[in-house]
């Protein structure tokens, strides 16, 4: 097995990771993407000797989409570049293969990017975590550069070597910072998934050189054993609810979704955390409350007051705790709704995060709503802005972590 089948399997296996977290981030799923398309521009230098411009062109594609999602969402400027990225990259892609110097366009706005997230260091109070991706982002604009702009500076294979070291390097920097987010451990699980894909992938790579197997059949053996392995979670949902009865498909699912949380959970107490951080976990957590497996993972499970004999029942009652607190940014009234100042931070959590409702879905399904949260939806689309929704949330949830402190 070569060099390049092991950084082949190592890419895609990555790539395979981010996207099989189901993070909420999309910068997060679009570099597993781009690693992925990075890996599918490795498989075909292997199989046919070479590469195309349009497939190299897809890795620094996928991460300026990724550099453009890290803004904030109360950021005005933000829809507006995620709408230009969209509309203007497989038209540039395809611009590339007309002129290779329209490649110089992608690396301007790689150069932009960099620079937007450096900025952003400044700013957030992830500022370490962003000035770090900041200084890998401008590594990987440096290799694109290299590697699709037509100047033949260094060897071929150096450029690709290179390129697949920043995005990995870009990938694990962007998993870290996203499971802090989270409040959850990245370490364990990810060592796991590595262990286990090559492991898996591995034996079966190796049995087929011993059976004097070519490249070709090598390379799809790493990929099966790679895949099967990272989304084994998918795959299992899907046999279930191919073979199963509905009520033991969703048991089966909710124990599996929190066994799987399990490795992620973090060993912090909530009891020693500082103000913001507290803030912040609270406000995740009550975004989780529809996701048994991603509450699982949140350090709030370890409060003094969540009791319970299993990791189940720690989460459950978390989740009837944060229920509970929400219900009492209620006002005292008998109504259920009301669109009043003093019902503001009630609606903004209990509606989204208790109630599922998702008032800027274009798909939203109000037909099977009851009279008050189709009133709220519809007060939600008419009367309030999506950033003000954001806003109000994020107060509410100061006001539930402080009562959380409180207890």
């Amino acid at each position: 097995m070569s060099i390049v089948e092991l950084f082949y399997g190592f890419t895609l296996w990555l790539g395979s990771y981010l996207l099989a977290r189901n993070s909420r981030q999309v910068s997060v799923q679009l570099t597993g993407w781009g690693l992925l398309a990075y890996a599918f521009a490795l498989a075909v230098q292997i199989i046919f000797g070479q590469t195309y411009l349009i497939i190299l062109l897809a890795p620094a594609l996928f991460w300026i989409g990724a550099a453009i999602y890290l803004l904030p969402e109360d950021n005005s400027l933000r829809p507006i570049l995620i709408r230009a990225w969209a509309i203007a990259s497989i038209p540039l892609a395809i611009l590339t293969q007309l002129n290779a110097w329209f490649a110089a366009l992608i690396v301007v706005a790689l150069f932009l990017c960099a620079g937007m997230i450096a900025r952003l260091a400044f700013r957030s109070q992830f500022k370490n975590a962003f000035a770090l991706i900041a200084v890998l982002a401008l590594f990987v604009t440096l290799s694109s550069g290299l590697l699709i702009l037509p100047l033949n500076w260094i060897p071929f294979d150096l450029g690709m070597t290179l390129l697949g070291l920043d995005l990995i390097f870009l990938g694990v920097a962007l998993t870290a910072w996203d499971a802090f987010d989270e409040g959850a451990s990245i370490r364990a699980p990810l060592a796991r998934s590595f262990v286990a894909s090559l492991y898996y992938a591995g034996a079966l790579a190796l049995i087929a050189i011993v059976l004097g197997a070519n490249s070709t059949l090598v390379l799809m053996l790493i990929t099966f054993g790679i895949l099967t392995q990272t989304f084994s979670n998918a795959i299992q949902s899907w046999l279930d609810r191919l073979t199963l009865p509905q009520r033991i498909n969703d048991e089966r699912e909710t124990l599996r979704q929190t066994a799987d949380a399990l490795p992620s959970l973090s060993l912090l107490e909530p009891t020693s955390m500082d103000e913001e951080q507290f803030t912040r976990l609270t406000r995740r957590a009550l975004s989780n409350l529809g996701d048994l497996g991603k509450l699982a993972s949140s350090p709030l499970v370890n409060l003094p007051m969540v009791r319970g004999s299993n990791p189940l029942d720690r989460t459950h009652a978390l989740k009837s705790l944060l229920t509970q607190m929400i219900q009492k940014l209620k006002p005292q009234s008998d109504a259920q709704f009301g669109t009043t100042d003093e019902w503001r931070y009630y609606n903004a959590v209990y509606f989204p995060y208790v109630q599922g409702l998702k008032p800027y879905n274009r798909r939203a399904d109000d037909e099977s709503l009851d009279d008050v949260s189709r009133a709220a939806l519809d007060w939600f689309q008419t009367c309030v802005p999506e950033r003000t929704l954001h806003n109000w949330q994020n107060i509410a949830a100061k006001l539930i972590a402080e009562e959380l402190k409180r207890q």
